[in-house]
């Protein structure tokens, strides 16, 4: 049976606040998903004697495609209708298998979520996603959120990444430290720190390229020296004075993010709140209508008078900032990669928020940015393609290599 338990990691602040707020959440997270079953959780539930919950069970509990002791060799079923709830949810919002067995009857995915631990060369890393809005709200209204700490904190052996050797390496360690640095840098522009991310991870990439397996050291020689002369650069102020005159290319900016919005038109929404949030933003911008019909100097004019308090940059920073700790980032082999999907997920995020604010002709409340950020994660693990489509749409318009991203990031 599955067991979870009590081990020391490092994990931020928020965490230590945590707790599932049940049937007080505003937007469960028991309906629009597929949940995976790993084997020995299957059988346990097949054979389940409780009566009242066998039926309930036996609608919901579904072979799946995954192999004899497989995490995905069953699945329960939940309908993507909107606001259709897992058969197992009761009539007060609360998880009746839960409450009747134990969490130690969950699969690993409802135990774990929203928490993520991963294992980094044996130490424990846990963080949240977002996409809870109780983790949103954490993060959001907490300036000291993402300060780290050495925590107890509840996990599942079944349920830790371990991230691979070849991976965590200690030149790769180095970089990812130098990263999470910079982007928690608050005395620096939000877009400066991801413009710096840019142009570190492009010179950077040349060089991880370039690694062969039995050089190592080399590599890790070379690494170091290029993340000194980095933070040389930053020491004294050469780095930040390359990006003071750096202007944002509007008309790109729209265009670019305009071709991710369509991408909307070919999804199926299952949180329909947050089709209703950015419709609303880009009518407010005037690209609500269809793309033969939208006037992009309006646009530009509209997103250029509306701009984000200091405060909301500091929100998005610090969701940036935990969702780059969540995953191993950046990954080797794909630094810039990992990088432009930072940025992209900001410039989404930026732009629904600034349309937003000039929908509601005033700065955004807490409540309103931690809604619209819930659903934008959410979406994103609900449609696997939604980011990818977003990024596809990005490339289109010709973003392809570092500096044609710095074309947008200034605010």
């Amino acid at each position: 049976m599955a067991e979870t338990q009590l081990k020391s990691m490092i994990a931020p602040a928020y965490l230590a606040q945590f707790s599932c707020l049940g049937p007080a959440c505003p937007d469960t997270c028991c309906y629009g998903w597929r949940i995976p079953v790993e084997h020995e959780t299957y059988l346990r539930l097949q054979s389940l004697p409780d009566k009242e919950l066998k039926p309930l069970i036996k609608k919901a509990l579904h072979r799946g495609s995954g192999k004899s002791g497989s995490r995905d060799f069953g699945f329960l079923s939940v309908s993507t209708e909107d606001h259709a709830r897992c058969e197992l949810l009761d009539g007060e919002g609360l998880c009746s298998l839960h409450k009747k067995c134990g969490e130690q009857m969950l699969p690993d995915v409802c135990a774990a979520y929203p928490r993520a631990t991963k294992s980094v060369a044996g130490v424990l890393e846990q963080f949240a996603s977002p996409s809870c809005p109780e983790i949103a709200r954490l993060i959001i209204e907490n300036e000291h959120a993402l300060q780290l700490q050495q925590l107890q904190l509840p996990t599942r052996a079944s349920t830790i990444a371990s991230i691979p050797a070849a991976i965590a390496s200690p030149e790769m360690e180095q970089v990812r430290a130098f990263f999470l640095a910079i982007l928690a840098a608050t005395e620096v522009p939000l877009w400066q720190r991801l413009a710096l991310q840019l142009l570190i991870a492009e010179s950077l990439q040349q060089t991880v390229d370039q690694f062969d397996a039995a050089s190592g050291a080399v590599l890790l020689d070379d690494i170091t020296a290029l993340l000194l002369d980095w933070q040389q650069q930053l020491q004294n102020g050469q780095a930040l004075a390359a990006l003071q005159g750096w202007q944002r290319h509007e008309q790109l900016h729209i265009k670019t993010l305009a071709a991710a919005s369509r991408v909307r038109a070919d999804l199926h929404f299952n949180r329909p709140r947050y089709l209703e949030l950015i419709t609303e933003a880009l009518q407010a911008l005037g690209a609500g209508q269809p793309e033969a019909e939208v006037d992009e100097a309006v646009l530009c004019r509209t997103f250029a008078a509306t701009a984000l308090s200091a405060e909301v940059e500091q929100w998005l920073g610090r969701i940036l900032l935990n969702h780059a700790h969540t995953g191993y980032f950046p990954l080797q082999g794909q630094v810039v990669q990992d990088v432009q999907q930072l940025c992209m997920a900001y410039l989404l995020l930026r732009f629904w928020l600034v349309g937003l604010t000039a929908a509601r002709q005033r700065q955004l409340a807490a409540k309103e940015v931690i809604e619209l950020v819930y659903l934008f994660y959410r979406t994103s693990i609900h449609q696997e393609n939604y980011l990818p489509s977003c990024m596809a749409g990005f490339q289109q318009a010709g973003l392809v290599k570092p500096e044609h991203w710095l074309l947008l990031l200034p605010d």
